[in-house]
Formats: C-alpha cells, structure tokens, sequence
C-alpha cells in the first residue's frame, strides 16, 4: 500500500520502571493524507452530536467547527465535529457529558478549528468552550486555535494503533490564488493564531520532528 512508505516509527521511553506514552500529532501534504487509509468518517451536521469511539477514525473540512478527540492511549479514543451554529452552542453541556461519557479520564486530549469569520458569529465561542472543559478536566491537551485566514481548513485521522494524530492543513494567503499547505514551522505559526503542544506530545512536520528548542513558545509546557 502506498501509505506504508509513509509510516513513522516511534519508541516508548522507559521511566522509574514504567512505560511513558507519547502521543505523535504529524501535519503531512496531501499526498500523505490521500494515501492513508481511512476508515470511520465523523461528518458534521447542524444541531448533531457527531461523536465517534473507534480504533481509529477521522473528519474532514475543520474551517469555523471545532474538531479532535479524547484518547487514552493504546486503550480508548474518540473523535469529534462539531458546527458552530447556535443549536450545539445552547446543548454545550449535553454534548461534554456525552464525551466524557464514551472515554472515561481521558489521559490525552486535542483540538482544532474556529475561526473568526463574518457569518460564523459561535465559531470562537464554540472553541473556547471546549478549550476551557479540556483544560480543566484533561492534563495533557494539544491545541490548534483559530485559523488566521479566511480559506483555510484542517483535516484529521487518528490511529489508537500507534497513538498517532495526522492533520492535513491547508491556507491561502488573501493576495494569493493557490491554495498552500504546513510543510515548514513558519508555516505552522502563519496558519493558527495559538498553538499549544501538550506535554508529552510529539510534533512532525513531515518527517521532521519539531523540539521544544526550536520553537518554546509553542511548548509551554514542557521540560527540556
């Protein structure tokens, strides 16, 4: 399968006689996401939990929505798409209970999406809701907030097999035609206006691992 040329492989760190688990997030082109095998599309509707507990499973089209998922690794995860329109704003509270529900303490937690659009008036609020019950009942949680431009989307797949999230990200600067696509850091930092990377999670870009010595402000959390 052309999606085999593409695998990463990754160690557990040994500490104090117990295994640490990282999770890997990977922005890759669109060939590497076309070539992946996906199985288990979240797809988003209005006024819907689109909620989904799967090995593995994945949501396309992340522009003013917020998308990600729960996980504990190597045991449970689900993903998530949520419309920002007014129906799931007022059913906030039902839908967390409801994620929390289908993965129980969850140990690890990722977010995406929103956007400050003209005709999208609960983007920013949607995702700031999620941010705040993340943060508050999940240790570890990677974000991705707030898409700069005014084209731009993210897609994503997640793997319980090998704890891996990947985002297909694409953006169009206004003065351009062209849709471009994350192949450098910079490229990150232009596209989203706050990423924060979880403590123990692991940054590609490609096949390059971005460390926190090459950018700390987007590892505020961790240790090196």
């Amino acid at each position: 399968m052309l999606a085999k040329k593409y695998l990463f492989c990754f160690d557990t760190t040994m500490k104090s006689n117990s295994i640490t688990f990282t999770s890997k997030i990977r922005f890759v082109d669109r060939k590497f996401y076309n070539a992946l095998e996906k199985h288990n599309e979240i797809k988003y509707q209005h006024n819907c939990s689109n909620i989904l507990k799967a090995d593995e499973f994945y949501s396309e089209d992340i522009r003013t929505c917020t998308g990600g998922g729960l996980v504990k690794p190597f045991e449970e995860a689900e993903g998530f798409h949520f419309w920002n329109d007014l129906p799931n704003i007022k059913n906030f509270p039902e839908n967390i209970n409801k994620l929390f529900r289908y993965v129980r303490n969850p140990e690890r937690g990722l977010l995406v999406g929103s956007k400050d659009l003209k005709g999208s008036p609960y983007s920013l609020e949607m995702f700031a809701k999620f941010k705040k019950v993340f943060l508050d009942r999940i240790k570890n949680v990677t974000l991705f907030e707030k898409h700069r431009y005014t084209n731009s989307g993210t897609n994503y797949h997640y793997s319980k097999k090998d704890d891996t999230w990947t985002l297909y990200t694409t953006f169009r600067r206004e003065n351009e035609t062209g849709l471009r696509t994350i192949k450098t850091l910079n490229d990150l930092l232009e596209c989203f206006e706050n990423i924060s990377i979880a403590k123990g999670d692991r940054l590609f870009i490609g096949k390059k691992e971005i460390l926190p010595k090459d950018c700390p402000e987007i590892f505020a959390n961790t240790n090196f």
